[in-house]
């Protein structure tokens, strides 16, 4: 009685299991398909609209959380769907970080901070780090772009732009870090 019940068991699990990874396949092939991406991307984007319309002010936390993680869900299959250029993303994290230098600059230069005081000297050094960091790489943007015209290599370009993109944010942080100490 014990041995039968054991291979009946065993029977079970192994069917069971069967059935999970026969699902699971053809749930990832069914995901993995971009035109199915697509469509679900569209779905989504409906259903957000609708909720986004509904939406109240004064709704549960459940309801309004139902709404953030859609459209969380829309942003990240979008990003899958249409990646976007490291050339693009590494000129607006160099513009950002531009302006926030440039401002930093000024809020030091227009007051009325002591010019000689070790911290403020400190400070206005790093931000001729950053100021030059960021000329720095706005030249080796500007090479990338002129290269990958005349070459007509997106594929180095782009993976060229990546490697610079992690470059300038490793010599961000160190410059950080380092005024922190």
């Amino acid at each position: 009685m014990f041995i039968h019940r054991t291979k009946k068991l065993i029977a079970v699990s192994i069917v069971g299991l069967a059935i999970l990874g026969a699902a699971s396949f053809f749930g990832y092939q069914a995901y993995a398909n971009d035109a199915s991406k697509t469509e679900m991307l569209k779905q989504m984007e409906e259903e957000y609209q609708k909720l986004a319309e509904q939406d109240d002010p004064n709704a549960p936390s459940e309801e309004r959380q139902k709404i953030k993680d859609l459209g969380w869900e829309i942003g990240k299959l979008k990003k899958e769907l249409y990646p976007e250029n490291p050339e693009d993303v590494l000129a607006r994290k160099l513009a950002g970080f531009k302006e926030m230098t440039l401002i930093h600059e000024s809020s030091y230069k227009n007051s009325d901070a002591d010019a000689n005081d070790p911290e403020v000297t400190k400070m206005l050094a790093q931000i001729e780090q950053q100021k030059q960091l960021v000329a720095k790489f706005e030249e080796k943007l500007a090479s990338l772009k002129n290269r990958a015209k005349m070459a007509r290599q997106s594929e180095d370009a782009k993976e060229e732009a990546e490697q610079l993109l992690a470059q300038f944010q490793q010599e961000k942080e160190a410059i950080s870090t380092q005024s922190d100490q």
